[in-house]
C-alpha cells in the first residue's frame, strides 16, 4: 500500500492510499504515525490510523453537524467532502450516526417547512428541500403531516367536498400568508393598513417580478395586494 501526502490544507495534511483519498491528519500524527509521502504503508497500520484516527474524528464531525441543525445525508456527504474526507469515510461516518437515528429527513423536511412556511412559497421550500437530497414523496409525507397537526381540515373542510380538496385549500391558504409576509416585508414603512400603498408603476411591477421569483402564484400575489390595499 502507498502512502500520498497531499499540500498542507490549512493544519491539516490529505492522506492518500494506493491514490485514493482517506482524510486529513494533522502533522503531528503523520510524524508520530512516521508516514512518508510515496512510503509504504502495511494494512494493520493502515486500519489503525483510519479506526483510530481518521475515523473516529469524522464519526465526532458528523455528530457535531447534526447537533448544530438537522441535516440530510446529501448534505452530510458535501460538508464532509468539504473536510476533506475520502468517500469510505465519509460513508462509515455517516452509517454510524444512521445507526442512532440522527438522521432522518422526514423530521428535516418538517422543521424546515414550519421554519419557512410563513415567508416562502411551497414551490421555492420543495425546491430547497430538493437541493438537499430529499425526495418527492418524504416532501409531500412532511406537509400531510404538518397539516393533521394544524388541524387544517377542520376548516378547510367546511367548503370541501373530500380530503384532496381540503388539502388543495389548506395550501392555498398557507401560500397566500406567506405572499402577505413576503410583500409587507419587501414594502416596509410603505406598509399601512389604513391607505393604500403608493407605489409607482415601476415599483408594483418589481414587486410583483420578486414574488413570481420566490414561486407565489398569480392569483396568491394579486389577493395579497388586495389585503395589503396596494394600489392596483
Amino acid at each position: 500500500m502507498i502512502i500520498k501526502l497531499g499540500e498542507r490544507q490549512g493544519k491539516k495534511i490529505p492522506f492518500c492510499v494506493n491514490g485514493e483519498l482517506i482524510g486529513p491528519l494533522y502533522p503531528g500524527e503523520v510524524n508520530n504515525y512516521s508516514l512518508e509521502d510515496e512510503g509504504e504503508i502495511s494494512e494493520s497500520d493502515y486500519e489503525r490510523i483510519l479506526n483510530e484516527t481518521i475515523l473516529l474524528r469524522a464519526k465526532r464531525y458528523t455528530m457535531n453537524l447534526l447537533i448544530k441543525s438537522d441535516k440530510t445525508e446529501t448534505e452530510l456527504k458535501r460538508k464532509l467532502k468539504q473536510a476533506g474526507y475520502g468517500n469510505e469515510v465519509s460513508n462509515a461516518a455517516i452509517e454510524y450516526v444512521r445507526s442512532y437515528h440522527y438522521i432522518d429527513e422526514l423530521r428535516t423536511a418538517e422543521s424546515y417547512i414550519r421554519s419557512k412556511m410563513d415567508y416562502s412559497s411551497e414551490k421555492e421550500i420543495r425546491f430547497k428541500l430538493s437541493e438537499k437530497g430529499v425526495s418527492d414523496d418524504t416532501i409531500d409525507l412532511a406537509y400531510d403531516q404538518i397539516i393533521e397537526e394544524m388541524n387544517a381540515f377542520e376548516n378547510a373542510d367546511e367548503s370541501a367536498g373530500d380530503d384532496n380538496d381540503g388539502l388543495r385549500a389548506y395550501s392555498e391558504n398557507t401560500e397566500l400568508k406567506a405572499a402577505v409576509n413576503f410583500v409587507r416585508k419587501k414594502l416596509g414603512s410603505k406598509f399601512d393598513t389604513s391607505e393604500n400603498a403608493e407605489l409607482s408603476y415601476e415599483e408594483k411591477q418589481k414587486l410583483m417580478a420578486a414574488a413570481f421569483r420566490k414561486g407565489f402564484r398569480q392569483e396568491s400575489i394579486r389577493r395579497t395586494f388586495a389585503i395589503l390595499n396596494v394600489d392596483s
